[in-house]
């Protein structure tokens, strides 16, 4: 497997992680690639209401702060931007553009969520992200993914395919978690005393989407300057949303209880030093270059 070259710099990949499926390392930009291959029977150890509660008010916490940046970056034509949300999963950015008058249309694979979508009013098109005929007159304003990015395998295709449908001035925002952060550096040492379980969950190895790549601020920036687009904004989001920790532990239907109990227990203790570590997920904002 020497023969493996890195997605944004194009040097050698070196195995670095054996796992349900394999992770490696960039040696000289510091990507973490993965061999792992998406379920397209959407069947896993993922417990979709559970994940949903654990999540809903970090997200939407989240997503105050990208618009917030959004009012800031397009100033007075604010409120006739219009944008794209790739993987929309519960719909939940689209109904923050809703609250906020953005105009966004979502894609999402699974119909998991299309009631809650229908009920709301939410506009979404259903299928993987090109094939989806999603062209807008003049390009979007923005097109942007939450934790969905890192999830993607042909990442230089993904961008090319993404400069087609911006606008010439487009905004592309990626909303991912960080290698650098607290909890990536904490399950890798773990798995180097023998204990690999926090690491496989960071990649999501067990659910039907896991996690492609890892990046870090270096390869991101790398990556899109090489296909036209450059950074203007970047921004620290926060990772828990400590009330609901136990719910997003438990998405997981292989994790018992008890240790969902302890686990929420210990990362509560730990709070202060989680809060003033890296940050685990960021924000980039890049504009499509002229």
């Amino acid at each position: 497997m020497s023969n493996l070259s890195c997605p944004v710099c194009g040097s050698p990949l070196k195995l670095k992680y054996r796992l349900k499926f394999n992770v490696y390392k960039c040696s000289n930009c510091g990507l973490f690639n993965s061999d792992a291959k998406f379920e397209y029977s959407f069947q896993s150890s993922l417990e979709s209401d559970s994940r949903d509660i654990g999540l809903k008010n970090l997200r939407l916490k989240n997503f105050a702060t990208i618009i917030k940046e959004l009012r800031k970056l397009f100033g007075k034509n604010f409120n006739n931007i219009k944008g794209l949300e790739i993987g929309s999963g519960n719909g939940w950015w689209l109904q923050t553009c809703k609250e906020n008058n953005i105009s966004c249309i979502g894609i999402e694979p699974e119909i998991i969520y299309k009631s809650y979508h229908e009920e709301n009013n939410l506009n979404v098109l259903y299928g993987f992200y090109p094939d989806v005929n999603a062209i807008q007159d003049g390009g979007y304003d923005f097109i942007i993914f939450n934790d969905v990015f890192e999830h993607i395998p042909d990442i230089n295709d993904l961008v090319e395919n993404l400069k087609k449908d911006l606008s010439n001035d487009g905004l592309l925002i990626i909303n991912l978690p960080m290698s650098t952060g607290f909890f990536y550096n904490m399950a890798t040492l773990m798995h180097k005393f023998g204990i690999s379980s926090y690491l496989t969950r960071l990649w999501q190895f067990n659910f039907h989407s896991p996690h492609m790549n890892y990046f870090n601020d270096k390869n991101m920036k790398m990556l899109l300057n090489k296909h036209g687009l450059s950074e203007i904004s970047a921004l620290d989001l926060d990772s828990l949303d400590f009330p609901s920790l136990k719910e997003r532990i438990m998405a997981d239907k292989e994790m018992n209880k008890l240790k969902a109990r302890f686990l929420t227990s210990a990362l509560t203790l730990m709070k202060p030093v989680i809060l003033s570590s890296k940050p685990d997920i960021k924000v980039f904002f890049f504009r499509k270059k002229l």
